[in-house]
């Protein structure tokens, strides 16, 4: 959802406290008419959470809805499996469909539906990120994983490089630069060039103590991968850590039974 605390229409939040079950004492002590305006929950309150999920809920009654439409081909799951066609959490939502037209058809009808009655925009941009993980279709481009290159970025570029001796450098990289991409390794496995691009950048600060500077490298980000005894830094390469937290988790897939729904 576009702006989607901002765009919330008070009138449809009241239909749905009411269609819930909330008393009309509640309805009107939720929405106080002080300030003229007309849509918008205030963001910070602890209640304004609540309030967007229990108008969020039309939207996802919506939705499942379409299974009792004959014409609606979702993605198939056995026949013991539970009826899912959404994913929901805060104001992302995912939408699992078949690709034939009658059913996107219907799936646009409810997100127009829903569009005219709450006063939200849902936004239909891609590229689109679901906690800091990117999600996408076809081929893996570097532009997928340019938010998690302008972080480390934006770090290196916040520190001042030259007032710190190499050993500073190398623990700010062990213990803050190379955890920064953990999250994102643990979801996704990236291509090569752009974890290339992660190791450029940190081998860069560590001997030029900038991104882009000019200094001559000693040894290469390999041999500083190693341990103390064969000469390196114990740097971690992150290709090694994408492997490993990629069969980590291949192993949880393979052996908890509660992981998904078997095919």
């Amino acid at each position: 959802m576009t702006k989607a605390y901002d765009r919330l229409s008070w009138l449809f939040l009241t239909k749905v406290l009411r269609k819930m079950g909330f008393s009309e004492s509640s309805n009107k002590w939720t929405a106080t008419w002080f300030f003229q305006t007309s849509r918008g929950v205030k963001q910070g309150d602890p209640l304004s959470p609540t309030l967007f999920i229990l108008a969020a809920e039309a939207l996802s009654r919506g939705l499942n809805s379409l299974h009792t439409n004959l014409y609606f081909c979702g993605f198939g799951l056995p026949k013991w499996s539970p009826k899912i066609n959404h994913l929901t959490y805060a104001d992302d939502t995912i939408i699992s469909s078949s690709s034939d037209a009658t059913s996107l058809r219907l799936i646009m009808e409810i997100l127009q539906v829903y569009e005219i009655a709450s006063g939200q925009l849902v936004n239909k941009g891609l590229p689109l990120h679901l906690s800091g993980i990117p999600i996408f279709y076809a081929r893996r481009k570097i532009e997928h994983y340019q938010g998690l290159l302008t972080k480390v970025l934006d770090k290196l570029q916040s520190w001042k490089g030259k007032l710190l001796s190499i050993g500073g450098r190398a623990v700010l990289i062990t213990n803050v630069l190379q955890s920064m991409p953990i999250h994102l390794l643990s979801a996704v496995n990236p291509p090569n060039y752009v974890i290339n691009k992660l190791h450029k950048m940190l081998s860069q600060f560590f001997w030029s103590s900038s991104v882009g500077g000019t200094s001559r490298h000693w040894a290469s980000w390999t041999n500083l991968c190693m341990p103390y005894e064969e000469g390196g830094i114990r740097f971690r390469s992150l290709h090694d850590v994408a492997k490993a937290l990629f069969c980590k988790l291949w192993w949880i897939f393979r052996t908890n039974q509660a992981f998904g729904v078997p095919l």
